[in-house]
């Protein structure tokens, strides 16, 4: 009988020490997962606000460019830059549109609204720009490794 007992308590200990065994991996691979879905996330998040801060920064040099530009001879319609390195490369487009007299913009190809029919309101020397920044970037982790944009449209008086 002392024998047999043994026996069993020996399994019973092998059986408890896989069932724990078990558990401590279920346990680590799922903090392993929350963990990748954490760092994803904040990569993620990190990315969104780099493209966001850099709409903003290219919005507020367009319209520096436009202010500090000759608009006699023409007008200033795209600009285009990149930032970062080539592993998180974020490209820049600024696209400009222009609101005001024509006789303010003799040459631009951009004067979406013409404001010169508009003599007895007194609207001659208004300028208004609509200024679409566009920043493509890569997620770092989609696989098919798509391009992000991120689009921000500023309408401006000058």
């Amino acid at each position: 009988m002392i024998k047999n007992s043994k026996k069993f308590r020996d399994g019973f200990s092998m059986v408890t020490a896989i069932f724990v065994i078990f558990i401590m991996a279920s346990l680590t691979a799922l903090i392993m997962n929350v963990t990748s879905k954490t760092v994803k996330e904040t990569t993620q998040q990190y990315q969104k606000e780099q493209a966001s801060l850099l709409a903003r920064s290219y919005t507020e040099l367009a319209m520096l460019y436009v202010i500090n530009h000759d608009r006699s001879n023409n007008c200033i319609e795209e600009i285009h830059a990149t930032f970062g390195d080539p592993s998180n490369l974020y490209t820049i487009d600024v696209n400009l549109q222009y609101i005001g007299s024509s006789i303010l913009f003799p040459n631009c190809n951009k004067l979406i609204y013409d404001l010169s029919p508009t003599n007895s309101i007194g609207f001659n020397s208004t300028i208004s720009i609509i200024i679409d920044v566009y920043v493509k970037y890569k997620d770092f982790d989609d696989p098919s490794n798509r391009d992000i944009t991120f689009h921000r449209r500023t309408v401006q008086k000058l």
